[in-house]
Order: structure tokens, then C-alpha cells, then sequence
């Protein structure tokens, strides 16, 4: 994923072996989700933090999701703010109920780098 011109920077989380559940999440979506999922991801690299509802809300802890409507969905996508205007997709999902079930929140927070 790229930077933007004030330089936000927006990327995936990888787990120790390479792997990327996001990308590979968003990479099985149908093309029109797809198109939806890149169009959020484009706001949250120009706007980062100014990015409010109904697009993002805070989590607590530091979480935050990125939220799409389709057909399909809807979609959220669990990210985290880091020091140097990097932003980390840490978890993404088809959300299925009223509230985020809290494994989804769960492995978010395992995935959010320490400290942050």
C-alpha cells in the first residue's frame, strides 16, 4: 500500500512467517466489493485520524474500523494509527452481527504491535 502526499502511510499487518490475512481476505472479495474496500482504504490514507462516521469509529485500546456497506457485507476492517503517520490493517471480516464478536476484536489486539 502507498503514501500519500502529507505521507500517511497505510499497510497490512504480516505475521512472522509472511503471511497476509488482510490482503488475502480483500484479495477474495468479488471485484465490485473490491472496488468499495479500495475506495474506504483511499479516504483512510488522505484523511488518517479525520476520518469519522459513518466511514471509521474508535474501538477502544487504540482500534479503530474502517467500515463498508455493500450488498455483500457489510465489511470492517480493524486498523491501528503507529508513530510516523503509519496506519495498520491488523484484521478484516465480514461483520455478521450487531456488535464485533469479540474473537474478531481478540485477534486484533494480538496482532496491534506492542506499545502502540
Amino acid at each position: 500500500m502507498a503514501a500519500d502526499r502529507q505521507g500517511r502511510q497505510v499497510d497490512d499487518w504480516r505475521s512472522p512467517g509472511g503471511a497476509r490475512p488482510v490482503k488475502g481476505f480483500i484479495d477474495g472479495l468479488s471485484k465490485p466489493v473490491k472496488a468499495k474496500v479500495g475506495a474506504a482504504l483511499a479516504m483512510l490514507e488522505e484523511l488518517g485520524n479525520r476520518l469519522h462516521l459513518p466511514h471509521s469509529r474508535a474501538l477502544g485500546g487504540g482500534l479503530f474500523e474502517l467500515r463498508i456497506t455493500h450488498s455483500e457485507g457489510p465489511f470492517r476492517v480493524v486498523y491501528c494509527y503507529l508513530p510516523g503517520r503509519r496506519i495498520v490493517l491488523l484484521h478484516a471480516f465480514v461483520k455478521r452481527t450487531r456488535e464485533i464478536p469479540k474473537s474478531d476484536l481478540d485477534l486484533a489486539r494480538a496482532r496491534k504491535p506492542a506499545g502502540d
